[in-house]
């Protein structure tokens, strides 16, 4: 009778157990999953030619399991791996950070799962062609010395996952830059009304018609019959300049640049949001 064996150090009962629950009922027709103290052993009973279609099944069904079961017990172990290996040296903060940012790509909520999917199908086919041409299997040895490819696409997400971590931070650096220099300067028009447009302009009045000084607008380039700002840049500049003490933003769902409403949201604490 055909038989295959998985040697593994850890929880062989588990293993085992977790190999019958994933196998579909079909498959296990003739299958039995027995395990001693380091060894899962896959028997099939009755005549089976290697080459046989019911063979090829079973070899599917039990490399699907053992992908499942890689990623359920070691990804999260590897990826921790990898990015103490390449952030050496970085405080275990910036590491927990990354961690978190690479576990959001690689299992996104409300999803249909299609990274975890690609996974599991590459190691599934990596397994299944190991087992066409050997009957044992040591689960650890496969993942370090087998696997390479599916490390590389983890690796790939931590590379992915530490660019997003210092843009974030950097973002972050820059918020208390600006915050710190509006509470330093003093303010030169109380109120400030900004108008998104459809245009992904910006028009800006102080609380009477245009209660702006005329240095400013002068320096901005903005006439006073026409008050337009059109650079986000020069939006943020200006913003900063007139140091307003009040902001009521009018059109938020207008801004094309959400990134420059969540920092004049955060920046400038007393941001009123109009709905107009």
């Amino acid at each position: 009778m055909p038989s295959f064996r998985v040697d593994y150090m850890k929880d062989i009962k588990g293993l085992a157990h977790y190999i019958e629950r994933k196998m579909a009922p079909e498959a296990l027709q003739g299958v039995r999953v027995r395990y001693d103290e380091n060894s899962v052993v896959i028997i099939i009973g009755g005549y089976m030619r290697r080459n046989g279609r019911r063979f090829s099944h079973v070899i599917h069904r039990v490399s699907d399991s053992l992908a499942d079961y890689i990623l359920k017990s070691y990804e999260k172990d590897i990826l921790s791996r990898i990015i103490n290996r390449i952030c050496e040296g970085l405080p275990k903060s910036d590491l927990d950070e990354i961690n978190r940012i690479a576990c959001k790509h690689l299992y996104p909520e409300n999803s249909t799962e299609k990274h975890i999917s690609d996974r599991r199908r590459l190691i599934s086919e990596k397994i299944s062609e190991y087992l066409k041409t050997s009957r044992n299997l040591t689960l650890d040895g496969f993942i370090t010395f087998r696997l390479g490819e599916y490390v590389k696409k983890l690796e790939t997400e931590v590379d992915r996952a530490i660019r997003q971590y210092f843009v974030e931070r950097q973002y972050e650096e820059y918020i208390n830059l600006l915050t710190t220099f509006i509470r330093m300067q003093c303010p030169k028009v109380p109120e400030l009304h900004v108008f998104a447009q459809n245009d992904g302009s910006y028009r800006v009045e102080g609380t009477g018609p245009f209660e702006i000084p005329d240095d400013i607008t002068r320096s901005y380039g903005i006439e006073k019959n026409k008050p337009v700002i059109h650079d986000d840049d020069f939006m943020i500049g200006f913003l900063l300049t007139c140091a307003p003490i009040r902001i009521f933003i009018h059109n938020a769902d207008k801004f094309r640049n959400k990134e420059l409403l969540n920092t004049i949201k955060t920046v400038f604490s007393e941001c009123v949001m109009v709905k107009d």
